[in-house]
This record gives C-alpha cells, sequence and structure tokens, in this order.
C-alpha cells in the first residue's frame, strides 16, 4: 500500500510528525474520546496542514481537537472518519465517546459557574460582616444608638446591611410569590379534562429537524416515487417490510433520542450514515435515517442516545 498517505516507504509522502503526549490533567471521557479519535488520525498519516485541506476545519482548531482542549462538532466527525479505510467502523464508537465527553465538558463549567458565585457569596459576607463585634457601651449606660448617633461613620455599614438585608426579603418574597403562581396554574392545566401530566415533558425533551431528500427533482414533488421510509427498527435492513410510513422533502419531525449504530443507509449521491433519529409519526414512533435530515440539523441536533 504505498500509496497511502504518509506510509513510511514512499518518499513523496514522509510520515507526519507523531502527537505530543495527552496532559496528564486530561481524563476520564474526554481522555477516552480523544485517545480514539488520535487512534484515527495515526491511520490517515496526513499532517495538519493537508488535513485543513480536506475537513472543514483550520490547522489550529484541529491541532486543539487532538490534544483535547476542545472538542468537535458531530458532523466534522463523520467527515473526519470518511478520511480513513477503517473510520466507518470506528464512527458509531467515536460518536458514543463524544457524547460522553461533550457532557463530561459541561459538567466542569457548571460546578465552576457555581463556585465563582459561592466564593461571591463568601466574599459579600465577609465584606459584611468585617468589623460586627460586641458594641461597647459609653460610659454613663449610652447604647449603641449614641455609638452611631456620635459616629456617623460607623453606622454607615449597618444601614448598607440593612438595605442589602431588605432588598433580599423583597427578593425573596417576589420569587416565593412566583412559584406560587406557577404552581397554581399548573395544577389548574393538569385538573383541566384532557389534560396530561406527560404533555409537557415530552415537548421539552423532543427536537425538531426537517427532511432532506438530495434528490433535485424530488425537492418540490409529493409524488410516490420521491417519498422516504420510516423504519419499524433501525437494525434490521431498510427494505419494504420494514417500512411503517412514509414522509417528503421538507416534512418537519419531531426527534426523541438518537443512536449511531444503526444499519448504514447510503443516499442518491453517495452519503452514508448509520446514524438514526426516533421519531414521532401517526400516532407513534418509528424511526428516520440520519442521511434522511439536513446535515446542518444532524450535526447540531441535541439528543440523547436511545436505550437498546
Amino acid at each position: 500500500m504505498r500509496g497511502v498517505p504518509g506510509h513510511q516507504n514512499h518518499a513523496a509522502n514522509a510520515r507526519r510528525k507523531p502527537l505530543a503526549p495527552l496532559p496528564a490533567e486530561l481524563s476520564g471521557p474526554i481522555r477516552e474520546f480523544v485517545s480514539a479519535l488520535r487512534r484515527m488520525h495515526g491511520e490517515l498519516g496526513y499532517s495538519l496542514k493537508e488535513m485543513e485541506n480536506r475537513l472543514p476545519a483550520s490547522r489550529s482548531s484541529l491541532s486543539r481537537y487532538l490534544r483535547g482542549q476542545s472538542l468537535p462538532d458531530e458532523r466534522l466527525l463523520v467527515q473526519w472518519c470518511k478520511l480513513s479505510f477503517t473510520g466507518e467502523d470506528r464512527l458509531p464508537a467515536l460518536v458514543e465517546l463524544l457524547h460522553r465527553a461533550q457532557q463530561a465538558n459541561e459538567t466542569p463549567q457548571a460546578q465552576a459557574t457555581g463556585a465563582q458565585a459561592a466564593a461571591g457569596e463568601r466574599g459579600g459576607d465577609a465584606a459584611g460582616g468585617a468589623g460586627e463585634g460586641p458594641v461597647p457601651v459609653a460610659p454613663g449606660g449610652a447604647g449603641p444608638a449614641a455609638t452611631a448617633a456620635e459616629d456617623p461613620a460607623a453606622a454607615a455599614p449597618g444601614r448598607r446591611r440593612l438595605r442589602l438585608a431588605l432588598a433580599g426579603l423583597g427578593t425573596a418574597l417576589v420569587l416565593a410569590a412566583a412559584a406560587f403562581a406557577v404552581t397554581t396554574l399548573t395544577g389548574s392545566l393538569g385538573d383541566a379534562p384532557g389534560a396530561s401530566g406527560d404533555a409537557a415533558p415530552a415537548a421539552t425533551n423532543t427536537a425538531r429537524f426537517t427532511v432532506n431528500n438530495v434528490e433535485l427533482a424530488c425537492q418540490h414533488s409529493h409524488s410516490p416515487n420521491c417519498r422516504l421510509g420510516l423504519a419499524r427498527d433501525p437494525y434490521v435492513p431498510y427494505g419494504p417490510s420494514n417500512i411503517v410510513g412514509h414522509v417528503w422533502h421538507g416534512d418537519v419531525l419531531r426527534a426523541r433520542c438518537r443512536i449511531a449504530d444503526g444499519v448504514s443507509i447510503t443516499d442518491e449521491v453517495g452519503g452514508h450514515s448509520s446514524i438514526w433519529l426516533r421519531v414521532e409519526h401517526a400516532g407513534g414512533e418509528a424511526w428516520m435515517p440520519g442521511i434522511r435530515v439536513r446535515p446542518e440539523q444532524l450535526g447540531n441536533i441535541e439528543l440523547p442516545v436511545c436505550p437498546h
């Protein structure tokens, strides 16, 4: 295989510089994904400059992905895998690792935000409590009021704390009133005839997408020849016995979850994907091949992985 880019016996394709080791602090799902990505990338033999000409990403972005400093989107990962002889076989596992890495990447950000908020509260408490302690009583029985009256500067922090306390109390009352109103409204809607307690969660756990037919002649036609099938099972051959419904180009569907290891489907221009979306259709559920979804939507849609 002397024609493979980067082959050590081909003078015109000298092997690229080896990647630097991953930093020790990179761990967990992110390290697992980056390690798998580097193994797949290592089979290509391309330099980052050559990769820049083959993928819709800059050399610096590709370098960050391979060092674990950021994560690629799923669409770019699919295109990256297509450059490798074994990339298609690795794709389902890589997509699954990418999802886990993205989830793990969001957790530290949330924790950092919470830590910053807690630090701010502690700083406010320290500032508010500075100088607090037993208030000296003036000779002759004069209490704190007399001390404050004699020293307005000493009373200023106390007034500021009082204003902050009143403002916080007002905010808490407003939030409590809002929560009560929402609870009352939700309860009344739930008691209404025909209302379902599952309706709201179902709407928030779905994502809309548009059906895409790559054949130009079918993008403005609803003829039988242009319809696209919805499958009963994404793990069995995509044939007539597995079709439970049909859609056309431009139809808008809702998906509940996705898989990346279904039967690989090839479209009319040679594109292929093993990604499937579980969709709502005709009062039930069916499966839509990911290759039949607009590419920009498929790469950015956020859905959980469907249970097997």
